[in-house]
């Protein structure tokens, strides 16, 4: 895999650079509007139907004139329009001034504490009265306390305000000013935007930051003709990959894999909600040969062969199997005639040119372990063991008294008479196998005379009845009848045989000629020839 990183992560720390930027690239916006284009009323309940957009007063009043009781509220709203969409709100500051020259008497009065509230419909100073003023919220309000002089100008805090009218333009009516409880003789009076000395009028400071386009960006790693590429890319909510061959993705970190070699021009386009961004980068995909490989499983001598090769767009495969046998099938089956290990060689084809793979393939036998033992009739500590087991092509032996060899027919000399368990591991290519058998090592009298077992009669008509007599009690004696190569035919126990008590053997079935008769007992071992006639 070729990591092609170096310069993306250039790229990464220069969108994470003008990321942070634009987090303190905090824009200030004043708004003070004046007769002209500002956007307040105040309204009355004894002129409920006269519309008073031109009042010089921003107020909130319960007071009387000519001794007949009257309620007055005020409605202001500001144009936010200079905020470009998208900008966030950092802090909003409302500026409210003493009107020194109000028509009012009186300035402020009583327990003055007021409120602005969020206007929820829409209103124009030309036509809102008494008694077509617009709803507005109770829910979310700023308050304004009781005043504490006669002349005081007030600073509100109105972040969460402006923040929630810039993000929904459309929800921007502006504010009620009421009195917080509105009964007789209670005045919170200010200048509008229609008083004639302009530094009294209303004030709105809005801190923000502008929204900027989204700088795409991104990185990929290439395997063979996969490429994975991973978006870099500031504050992005949607991706539009084009990977230059037809092909598309809107996933995040796509993954890709090129049919052909090449250059291709890979694009990146990303949105946010201040717009979209696009990046876009020249893409090499090497020409390069195959990358070959193969496995295989097999039952018995039938092989299954599996192509495993990484290879965009193979054209040809051609199998040689070691035993002069072809095929030009991707995954083909094959039969060999023996086990063994053969030489098979996998050649594929693509538009870049051939690679070829060349590896042993072991079909081996089943594997099964065993063998036979015989203990010298001459120097009985001296036993030779014969390799029985299919499939092995290596051998392990432990004679059970700590010694070992790794020959496949052994001789193994005991130091001591004695019952021993003797292990054979037999192993091939693709594994190993053990088995375990007792062994005893006994004396043997080959003088078929000895004082200590008799077998009688010998030479035995066929059919007759063979006696075994022993000279001294034993627990248990063991019988093994085998021919003269060593094939075992019988194996027979006795148990509790009394010294010159005679023990009828049932050797029936036996058919005329010479075999060797086994007698163990009392960890002594006797061998004779008997012959059946």
């Amino acid at each position: 895999m070729k990591r092609l990183s170096s310069f993306f992560a250039i790229i990464f720390l220069l969108v994470s650079i003008l990321s942070s930027l634009a987090q303190t690239n905090v824009k200030t916006l004043v708004l003070r509007p004046g007769p002209s284009d500002g956007i307040d009323s105040d309204i009355r309940t004894d002129l409920p139907d006269t519309p008073r957009g031109w009042s010089p007063d921003f107020i909130a009043n319960a007071w009387t004139a000519q001794g007949n009781y009257f309620t007055q509220r005020s409605l202001l709203k500001f144009d936010l329009s200079q905020i470009p969409a998208g900008a966030s709100v950092v802090q909003s500051t409302l500026y409210l001034f003493t009107n020194l020259t109000t028509g009012h008497h009186q300035l402020d009065s009583g327990a003055n504490a007021a409120c602005l509230y969020r206007i929820t419909q829409a209103w124009s100073p030309e036509q809102v009265t008494w008694n077509n003023q617009p709803a507005f919220s109770t829910a979310d309000y700023v308050s304004l306390a009781q005043s504490v002089s006669h002349t005081q100008n007030y600073i509100v805090d109105v972040t969460a305000h402006v923040s929630d009218m810039v993000a929904n333009p459309s929800d921007n009516f502006g504010w009620l000013f009421k009195l917080q409880t509105e009964e007789k003789y209670r005045c919170m009076v200010f200048a509008s935007s229609n008083n004639l000395t302009e530094e009294w009028r209303p004030k709105l400071v809005i801190q923000y930051t502008s929204c900027t386009n989204p700088l795409a960006a991104f990185s990929f790693d290439l395997d063979y003709r996969t490429v994975h590429f991973t978006d870099l890319s500031s504050s992005a909510t949607s991706w539009n990959w084009t990977f230059g061959d037809g092909t598309s993705s809107n996933d995040q970190n796509p993954a890709h894999t090129y049919v052909n070699p090449g250059n291709y021009q890979v694009c990146l386009e990303i949105a946010d909600s201040c717009g979209t961004g696009s990046h876009c980068t020249t893409l090499n995909i090497p020409c390069t040969l195959p990358v070959i490989g193969f496995t295989y499983d097999f039952t018995f001598t039938t092989v299954n062969f599996t192509d495993t090769s990484v290879c965009a767009h193979p054209l040809a495969w051609f199998w040689e199997f070691g035993d002069s046998a072809t095929s030009t099938i991707q995954n083909p089956v094959h039969e060999y005639a023996n086990y063994g290990g053969y030489n098979v060689c996998l050649t594929v084809t693509d538009s870049c040119g051939q690679n070829v793979l060349c590896r042993t393939a072991w079909i081996l036998q089943p594997l099964q372990p065993g063998f036979t033992s015989q203990q010298n009739v001459t120097d009985n500590l001296k036993v030779a063991f014969q390799d029985a087991s299919t499939g092995a092509s290596w051998w392990l032996w432990d004679f059970g008294d700590g010694k070992s060899s790794g020959e496949r027919n052994p001789v193994h000399e005991y130091e001591k008479f004695g019952d021993y368990n003797v292990c054979q591991t037999a192993g091939n290519a693709g594994g190993q196998e053990t088995t375990c058998n007792p062994l005893k090592v006994a004396k043997i009298d080959v003088s078929g005379n000895g004082n200590s077992i008799l077998f009688y009669p010998n030479p035995l008509p066929t059919g007759g009845k063979l006696k075994l007599l022993l000279f001294e009690d034993s627990g248990l004696a063991n019988i093994i009848i085998t021919d003269l190569a060593g094939k075992m035919i019988r194996e027979q126990e006795f148990r509790d045989i009394r010294k010159n008590e005679p023990t009828e053997l049932d050797i029936s079935g036996l058919d005329q000629g010479t075999y060797l008769l086994e007698c163990s007992f009392n960890n002594y071992r006797k061998i004779i020839k008997l012959v059946v006639l």
